[in-house]
């Protein structure tokens, strides 16, 4: 009879898991546009806790440190695209004229007017319509 036993697993870092799923949400959650960005923050945060003084940094925890880093390399991507798109848009008749019409039927009151009362500046000035 052979009485040897299976050595235990190794016990994974906690850190190290946490920090793969946030990294797997952060590039699951691209679209939404406001969840990547915490989500990869925390994950390279968890990444960095799980590593230990004396050993190698776990294999869950890069994979989960660079998939947080797509997620938010992603994300910061796409809030650069939209706010270099936004001046140009918002100087395009057809489109304040939707945006002013949209603003009206949820909020009553055009998205011009409403600028303007927030932020003081007219928006015609700021953006002159082509």
């Amino acid at each position: 009879m052979d009485y040897r036993q299976n050595p235990p697993a190794p016990r994974r870092n906690p850190f190290a898991i946490v920090s793969l799923v946030l990294g797997i949400g952060s590039l699951l959650t691209i679209c939404t546009g406001f969840l990547p960005l915490p989500m990869g923050a925390l994950g390279i945060l968890f990444a960095v806790l799980s590593y230990r003084r004396g050993r190698r940094l776990d294999s869950m925890a890069l994979t989960g440190a660079v998939t947080s880093c797509v997620g938010l390399l992603f994300s910061l991507v796409l809030y650069g695209m939209v706010f270099a798109m936004l001046p140009s848009l918002l100087r395009d008749p057809e489109y304040r004229d939707m945006l002013n019409r949209y603003s009206e039927s949820l909020y009553g009151e055009s998205y011009d007017d409403m600028f303007e009362d927030a932020y003081g500046i007219d928006l015609d000035q700021l953006f002159p319509v082509d």
